[in-house]
């Protein structure tokens, strides 16, 4: 309730919209880059490896940078990749199907830079193994961990949020296109 008032607080009312919050989201931001990463001028290719569900969690909880690239960046694209994306591509010579799910996340990507955001990736063994494979085979893709950042920085443009809140998805899409 607002503060001397009876109904529900807005998040305004707060600054989580444009003051603190997305304040306290950029100074906790870190950036490792490769030398001679360039900004992102053009809407990219985002890849959202999501994990399962949990108490914490729930499947329409609101996370990742994909919105934000939209707005800064229009004709984003986006898709979302489980477990089951990376398992359903699994065979002969590639029994975890990272290498077929690499292949797929390129196709759907085309030419466009890839941003491939994880959350807690140290949690999901799947999860770390496609990332380190899309990143091998695309060394130019922008990496956006979310969560808890455990894992050594990979890619070209490595962002670890520490957090997995709005604000954190738009400090690091601004920090994607400016490469701050």
């Amino acid at each position: 309730t607002a503060p001397g008032g009876d109904g529900p607080v807005s998040g305004e009312a707060f600054g989580t919209a444009s003051g603190v919050g997305l304040e306290a989201a950029r100074r906790a931001l870190r950036v490792t880059r490769t030398p001679g990463f360039e900004p992102l001028e053009e809407a990219p290719y985002v890849a959202a490896f999501t994990p399962v569900a949990n108490i914490a969690v729930g499947e329409d909880t609101p996370w990742g940078v994909a919105a934000e690239l939209e707005r800064l960046l229009p004709g984003t694209e986006t898709a979302t990749y489980r477990s089951c994306d990376v398992e359903e591509t699994a065979g002969a010579g590639d029994p975890d199907g990272t290498l077929g799910f690499t292949t797929r996340v390129l196709a759907a990507a085309g030419e466009r830079r890839i941003v491939a955001v994880v959350r807690d990736v140290h949690r999901h063994a799947w999860m770390a193994a496609a990332l380190a494979g899309l990143v091998a085979a695309r060394p130019g893709t922008v990496v956006v961990e979310m969560g808890v950042p455990q894992a050594p920085p990979t890619g070209a443009l490595h962002l670890a949020t520490h957090g997995a809140a709005r604000v954190c998805g738009e400090a690091a899409a601004e920090a994607i296109v400016s490469a701050r």
